[in-house]
């Protein structure tokens, strides 16, 4: 986002009065951060947990299609986005397992009227589009790999076979964007390569016991995408071609790097190929002693591990959720710090509306330059599962 852009952004935000009240109550919680940070409980996160999945509920019965989109303090709700209501389907249906959870039974209702959605905007290529649905945009491998994230569950809880049909077709095209160097470098994005297709390769290595005609051909062409992003990380764990962006891949930010770490540690843990699993688990410890150092992390780390930008709540949920997964006692540790951080960072301080109540910014502060002033429904689908795993983790779930 350029200058003039971010400005503008600045200019519409101060137009409001309830604004005002946002940013007094964001310059607030940022000066006495470690007081928040000292003071938050338990039941607070509990609570940003279940605020959190409201919300998201909001995102999608609030709009005209049953997609979830994003809410804009500037500019208001955009119209749904196919990839990410379809990993937030898969936060839903956790949620909803637990039937005393005060919003488990309109969770279950809005995923499957999401999946239902998502079944109709599929493109007679079996990709899903990029971007917004209004943006009419064609079939993208990373944005159709998410939707896969969603149909699976659903797919498991509904027994519909139109999930498992709309996933093979989406599949077999994902596969036709594979070239013989091992990336994507066909209808993914703006035309460049990246490495956090190691997130597409999961959820398909995940429909592996639905199809299991496919391993051999799937796992194959799994392991040459992986062995390609294995060459584009450094002796520092710090990976090329991550970023999200032409401009900054230099220094790409973290909730891309995390994309890419978590593909690797699962992709490898399916594989059974532990070279992928400790390419992960390299930058995972990288952050978490940055994390555990600064108390924050930065938004964006060059080669070097140098950070730059406001922090980025969306990639800390991220890496929380990357460190639940690896287990170990310092990794449980950093997880449930970096969760306070996020349950307090999603904490408004201010009279919230339903458009804004329990939702997480893109930036901390919100004036970050990371979707600012803009509370993107994937970074509060993130909180809700970092939040979920160490709530189930500490209910013996």
């Amino acid at each position: 986002m350029g200058v003039v852009a971010y400005a503008r952004r600045w200019h519409s935000f101060l137009g409001k009065y309830d604004h005002w009240r946002y940013l007094f109550a964001e310059w607030n919680k940022r000066l006495y951060l470690k007081s928040y940070l000292k003071h938050h409980s338990d039941t607070d996160k509990e609570r940003s947990m279940h605020h959190g999945t409201r919300w998201l509920i909001h995102s999608i019965n609030r709009g005209s299609d049953r997609g979830s989109g994003t809410y804009y303090h500037h500019s208001g709700w955009t119209s749904a986005y196919p990839e990410t209501t379809g990993y937030i389907i898969d936060t839903l249906l956790r949620y909803s397992t637990e039937s005393n959870f005060p919003w488990a039974s309109e969770a279950r209702a809005a995923a499957e009227e999401a999946g239902q959605w998502l079944l109709s905007i599929q493109h007679e290529d079996g990709g899903w589009p990029g971007g917004y649905v209004h943006q009419k945009r064609p079939s993208v491998v990373f944005n159709t790999g998410q939707i896969l994230r969603g149909l699976l569950p659903l797919y498991l809880a509904t027994g519909d076979r139109a999930y498992a049909e709309a996933a093979k077709r989406a599949i077999d095209w994902i596969w036709d964007q594979l070239d013989d160097q091992g990336q994507f470098s066909t209808n993914d994005f703006m035309g460049a390569v990246r490495v956090y297709g190691t997130y597409v390769v999961t959820p398909i290595l995940d429909w592996l016991p639905e199809f299991p005609h496919c391993r051999d051909v799937w796992e194959a062409h799994s392991h040459r995408h992986l062995e390609w992003v294995l060459t584009q990380q450094n002796e520092r764990y710090w990976l090329a071609n991550c970023d999200n962006t032409l401009h900054k891949n230099d220094r790409p930010i973290i909730h891309t790097i995390a994309y890419t770490l978590d593909g690797l540690f699962d992709a490898g843990q399916r594989l059974g190929e532990q070279r992928y699993v400790d390419a992960a688990l390299g930058g995972a410890e990288v952050l978490a002693k940055r994390f555990l150092a600064h108390g924050i992390l930065h938004g964006r780390y060059n080669a070097k591990w140098q950070g730059s930008e406001a922090f980025i709540p969306t990639g800390g949920a991220q890496l929380a959720i990357l460190w639940h997964k690896i287990g170990e006692p310092w990794a449980l540790e950093v997880r449930d710090k970096m969760n306070t951080l996020l349950s307090v960072v999603a904490t408004s301080g201010a009279r919230a509306s339903m458009d804004v109540a329990g939702a997480l910014p893109g930036s901390f502060p919100m004036w970050g330059r990371y979707e600012s002033f803009g509370l993107p429904n994937w970074a509060t689908k993130y909180l809700v599962d970092t939040l979920l795993n160490e709530w189930n983790a500490k209910h013996e779930r």
